[in-house]
């Protein structure tokens, strides 16, 4: 079991960076594929399992050098990378959104906050604050599926089982 979790949050790890990438691009990818979405209820399939097992094994609160101590070194530093990028990314996310969202309203493409009407955009701006938000988004899919991959594919897990 702990081989498949893995795998399933590979697959929604690498799914997550071809969509990030193409968000980076300037792609709306939700016009596209409008199941992109999924990826986010996905995280939880992997990410409610990581939680259960990794507080039998590393406690409630592990400390960094539990966490070093249980995973390969080279793990530790790419997720190290993976947060830091995330936090990041999110930081570009706000502001790139100019404080709103995109919207379609009345045949307009607007900008708005909570129903409030920050501006009203062109088509191709919507289009950028669309690829914007799933960036936004995306960013944050690759740690939540990081974790469990890492964990579950190479932490020194001491209560699983092998599959």
């Amino acid at each position: 079991m702990p081989r498949l979790i893995a795998l399933a949050a590979l697959l929604g790890f690498t799914l997550s960076l071809l969509v990030h990438i193409a968000a980076l691009l300037g792609t709306d990818v939700s016009a596209k594929f409008p199941y992109v979405w999924t990826l986010h209820v996905g995280i939880f399939v992997v990410f409610f399992p990581f939680i259960f097992f990794s507080r039998k094994d590393l406690g409630p609160k592990p400390t960094f050098a539990q966490i070093r101590e249980f995973f390969p070194s080279w793990v530790v530093a790419l997720g190290c990378v993976i947060a830091a990028y995330t936090a990041i990314n999110f930081l570009l996310f706000i502001v790139g959104m100019q404080g709103g969202s995109p919207a379609i309203s009345e045949g307009k493409f607007i900008l708005q906050d909570h129903g409030r009407l920050v501006r009203e955009v062109t088509a191709a701006e919507y289009t950028s604050f669309k690829a914007n938000e799933v960036r936004g988004f995306s960013g944050h899919w690759l740690l939540f599926y990081f974790v469990p991959f890492a964990y579950f594919m190479f932490g020194k897990q001491s209560n699983l089982s092998a599959d």
